[in-house]
């Protein structure tokens, strides 16, 4: 035994270096445990493929289903679309269209309807569809006796791996994708006598040669080739576009082994005895943005092969660091935890399930807003070159639901609302840079469509820059594609939303302004006054939904200024008015939109029942409790319905309630839709009940939306609406500044917790603490610096920060 004499000064020194290690380890735990709360986990494979667990950098993505026999990684090339462009409409659309406004404000409405599904139509009807890139599939010998298997998505970090026993030997098998290098990382390893034994090779369904070649390599090379109905199945009726030899791919895949050997073998890699299995895997295809085309001087051969070079040369743990630090970069900029439960612990599927029938579990819900954010900086990064499109970038079948398309009446609206205010507005550049296309892409076809100078996009859109009305049949394309020539303009709202978050003028002038100002142009240009000087939009519709004609009994969809449309109108000139006033320029068509706003109707209230019409007059509809609520859009996205509006505001919760009473639903994001309208209304309790939906309606094993065919709107508009939930700054004081509205709807589910790094508009920043519904802290951190009002329950404090500074509120009196 050895006695070690000290001093007194020295015990005391000694203890407080002990106390700081205590602190530090106390630290250490609560890290651990904040990091645990971000990992997704299952005791077993997946078996549906919304149960895998998806990685994704923007450009490239997998679904990860973690087998013991075979591991399958589903994966997808965000560019990599069967068709080619089209753009049809109808001969002399411009003079069918003056036909059908003239019958429309005759009151001839059957009449329109029935001219314009015959005149105003054109083939091809649609377009083709979003495909998979292929499957990565590592078959494994003998995995007989798996046990102790787990797998794991951690979101913090991008990190999906899994691990298990077999035979005394520990399997651990992690993957990623990089955004930094752009590839699919794979690595395996063992520990014990149980050897790696597989064998690795790509499966696709058709169109691609795959063959194995020396050294661990794997190529496969394909051309899309689309054969017309009859002689292949058109999932359209009325025809997706010519067949013939379309776009092309590649895909290239690296693998070495530590202690064992690989060979090739025909179009499989066999690996033999190793102890380490590293995969690196790249693709490309011949897709060029800037002429929304595929493109026959770009190689995909090529950018694979030189991607798959420079991967090659980094090492495992070190790409794995610059994933893991690129990743977190983003994500760790917003943390939010409602507290620690004893589901905390629990497999997401039996979370899931222990949810749907208890209903409570506040990590749950703040998991499935983190997830959201995942998913979009998954499916949407800085350097991708497309949008986030209906399945993000996640999509399996040949042919995918919708054509996993980019629809412009809420659906690429709804995946871009958490962008600013979850603070990763990054996401947001492959959207601008593609819409710009569209854009111009559409200012010929305005000019000869609708006599305009300015541009226009209908509802359903692709990378090769379809404007003009699409849907499955003629029936169809002239109910939902025809009579809705606004969905361009409403998502220029998107952007109006990422000026008043980032204040960014340059934005506002070489990017937003021009968009504004056109979609501004077009509208006045088709825009047509009765006899009486009102101002109709027609023709028009309310998404989907229909009503019973007075003249005829019968049930239509053709109309004149829907109340969607009015709201759409209505805030695209606000935006465009405000907007030109910030730069000082556009006063010429300032006074025309000016004008029209003078002759534009009020958004219409049925005295009656004192609900926000959908149409101009009451009218019967035919679903009164339609999943689309697209009347009520001035209440959200727009501003146009706040509580400095109350009789609207009031109609609007009628409104909702009456959908809600009627069943509304049944689609995943229209339950997020109703979310975020709940949190407009400041209805906290029927807020969360949307947030309950989304978790436990169906038989849901994952977080995926799964409500209906898996959409990614589902997840992005449910966090979008959660952090409506806790912060809102959609309205101005008498000053003109941002109103920070703090916790605005917060259930009593939620009455503990903490967020940091919220975004609101005026580029504020805000972190905040809460117990038992009480604020108890708030951090306000100005990027650019200037006043705002910051409301924490009754009270409204004028708040004025330079650039960088950051203040702290003590708000423990608030509620």
């Amino acid at each position: 035994m050895i006695y070690i004499k000290m001093t007194g000064q020295k015990i005391g020194a000694l203890i407080a270096v002990f106390l700081l290690f205590g602190l530090v380890g106390c630290k250490v735990q609560e890290k651990v445990a904040e990091n645990n709360k971000m990992v997704l986990w299952y005791q077993s494979p997946a078996k549906k493929w919304t149960d895998a667990f998806p990685l994704g950098n923007g450009k490239l993505g997998a679904m990860c289903f973690g087998g013991t026999d075979v591991e399958r990684f589903q994966l997808n090339e965000k560019t990599l679309w069967a068709g080619s462009p089209s753009n049809p409409y109808a001969q002399d659309y411009h003079a069918k269209l003056k036909k059908v406004q003239s019958l429309i404000l005759e009151g001839k409405i059957k009449e329109a309807n029935k001219y314009g599904v015959e005149n105003m139509t054109a083939a091809p009807a649609s377009f083709r569809s979003y495909e998979p890139l292929a499957d990565l599939l590592i078959s494994f010998d003998n995995r007989d006796s798996v046990q102790n298997y787990k797998r794991e998505l951690d979101l913090s970090q991008g990190l999906h791996r899994v691990t298990y026993s077999d035979m005394g030997s520990k399997i651990i098998s992690e993957s990623f994708i990089s955004a930094v290098d752009n590839a699919l990382y794979v690595r395996i390893t063992t520990n014990g006598g149980r050897k790696i034994n597989c064998s690795i090779g790509l499966e696709r369904a058709k169109d691609a040669i795959i063959k194995a070649l020396p050294n661990g390599l794997l190529h496969m090379d394909g051309q899309i080739v689309d054969i017309e109905a009859p002689m292949a199945r058109d999932e359209n009726a009325g025809g997706s576009g010519a067949g013939g030899e379309h776009m092309r791919f590649a895909a290239r895949v690296k693998s070495e082994v530590t202690g064992g050997s690989i060979t090739a073998m025909e179009d499989r890699l066999v690996v033999q005895n190793a102890e380490e299995l590293i995969i690196k895997l790249t693709a490309a295809t011949d897709y060029n943005l800037s002429k929304l085309d595929f493109d026959s001087t770009i190689d995909p051969a090529v950018l694979a092969n030189e991607n798959l070079n420079k991967v090659i040369a980094t090492s495992w743990s070190a790409s794995k660091q610059a994933h893991v630090e690129d990743h977190r970069n983003l994500f760790d900029r917003v943390e939010l935890d409602f507290g620690n439960s004893p589901k905390d612990s629990l497999p997401t599927d039996q979370r899931l399930l222990a949810y749907k029938q208890e209903g409570q579990d506040p990590g749950l819900e703040a998991q499935l807003f983190q997830f959201g954010r995942y998913l979009l900086m998954g499916s949407s990064r800085a350097d991708a070159i497309l949008p986030a499109n209906l399945q993000g970038i996640w999509s399996e079948r040949m042919w995918a639901p919708w054509e996993a398309d980019y629809h412009l009446n809420v659906n690429l609206q709804m995946n871009y609302w958490p962008a600013d205010v979850t603070n990763i507005p990054e996401t947001l550049d492959p959207l601008v840079n593609w819409f710009e296309l569209i854009a111009e892409t559409s200012k010929p076809l305005a000019k000869e469509m609708y006599g305009s100078d300015g541009w226009f996009s209908h509802h359903a859109s692709n990378p090769f820059g379809r404007v003009t009305p699409s849907a499955s049949s003629f029936d169809s394309q002239f109910n939902n594609g025809v009579l809705d020539a606004l969905p361009g303009a409403w998502m220029t709202m998107n952007l109006w939303d990422h000026y008043e978050f980032s204040q960014d003028k340059v934005f506002l002038k070489e990017r937003l302004y021009p968009l504004l100002s056109g979609a501004s142009e077009f509208i006045l240009d088709v825009l047509v006054a009765d006899s009486e000087g009102v101002l109709h939009f027609m023709p028009s519709s309310s998404p989907e939904n229909q009503y019973r004609d007075i003249a005829t009994g019968e049930m239509m969809r053709i109309t004149s200024t829907s109340t969607y449309h009015l709201t759409i109108i209505k805030a695209v000139f606000k935006a465009t008015l405000e907007a030109g006033s910030i730069l000082g320029v556009g006063n010429e068509q300032r006074e025309r939109i000016l004008a029209a706003e003078a002759a534009l109707p009020k958004i219409p209230i049925d005295s009656n029942n004192g609900r926000i019409m959908e149409w101009r007059q009451p009218l019967e509809e035919k679903e009164p409790g339609h999943r689309h609520l697209s009347h009520l859009l001035g209440l959200h996205p727009f501003t146009l319905i706040t509580n400095v509006t109350p009789e609207l505001y009031e109609a609007a919760s009628e409104s909702l309630a009456w959908r809600e009473k009627n069943g509304h639903g049944g689609m995943g994001w229209a339950y997020a839709h109703a979310l975020l309208m709940h949190a407009r209304l400041l209805e906290a309790e029927k807020a969360h009940k949307s947030v309950v939906t989304l978790l436990s309606r169906g038989n849901k094993s994952s977080l995926m939306n799964t409500i209906g065919p898996f959409q990614i709107d589902g997840n992005l508009g449910a966090v979008a609406g959660i952090a409506e939930m806790l912060i809102q700054s959609h309205t101005k004081d008498e000053n003109g500044n941002y109103v920070i509205h703090l916790l605005p709807a917060i259930p009593k589910a939620w009455s503990n917790g903490k967020v940091s790094g919220l975004k609101a508009r005026g580029n504020f920043e805000v972190d905040m603490e809460w117990s038992n519904g009480t604020l108890t802290s708030v951090l306000l951190y100005s990027k650019n610096g200037g006043s705002c009002s910051v409301k924490a329950g009754d009270d409204l404090m004028k708040v004025t920060l330079k650039a960088g500074e950051k203040k702290e509120f003590d708000l423990r009196n608030h509620k």
